[in-house]
């Protein structure tokens, strides 16, 4: 939604640009794979945790950190690994019904509510919305389309279409949320667009 004053008038809505059919004339959707290509299926930056500070009003922060260097990796516990080799791409919490000692007793009881819970990520689509939480495969659809993983910071801040030189500074959830919180940068771009050729 883009707000403006009455008396200045719409500046119009964002001209689809997008879609799944490349026949009707437009470019055909970025998907998963587009973004992910050429990231490493394993992620192989941990060692750069606790290695750099950046020093702020008399504070100390982690990093600074360009995306490349965000592609850490995080401890699951067993049972994580086995419910994510059960989910198939695309597939989700629901995949594991067939094996109830994977199940969370609140899965158990609700068979309703969202299907995007442990859900993983399809190669040949958009991304679902990248939220503050991405790295937590039971917060949503963050799955890897194929690594037993949630996506890494690295991969969610490809995903929104940030520059490789882009810094983040702070913890691992100060970044996620930095991520998360963002407007995809090419979003933003095509409404700043927008509303220049307005003004």
């Amino acid at each position: 939604m883009i707000g403006y004053r009455r008396d200045l008038g719409s500046p119009g809505v964002l001209a689809k640009t997008h879609a799944a059919n490349p026949g009707d004339g437009l470019r055909p959707w970025v998907t998963v794979r587009d973004v992910l290509r050429n990231v490493p299926r394993q992620p192989d930056q941990d060692q750069l945790l606790g290695q750099r500070q950046t020093e702020f009003n008399g504070r100390v922060f982690p990093g600074s950190f360009v995306a490349r260097d965000l592609h850490w990796s995080r401890n699951y516990t067993p049972v994580s690994l086995k419910r994510f080799a059960v989910i198939p791409e695309g597939g989700n919490r629901r995949d594991l019904e067939p094996y109830p000692e994977l199940m969370a007793p609140c899965w158990v009881k609700h068979k309703t509510g969202s299907g995007d819970v442990m859900g993983r990520l399809r190669w040949d689509k958009p991304s679902v919305t990248i939220r503050t939480e991405f790295f937590k495969p039971e917060k949503g659809r963050y799955l890897h389309p194929e690594e037993n993983r949630a996506i890494t910071h690295y991969e969610a801040a490809l995903i929104q279409g940030f520059s490789p030189r882009h810094r983040f500074v702070g913890s691992r959830t100060d970044i996620a949320r930095q991520i998360g919180n963002a407007v995809p940068i090419p979003l933003g771009a095509a409404i700043g667009r927008l509303l220049v050729a307005a003004l």
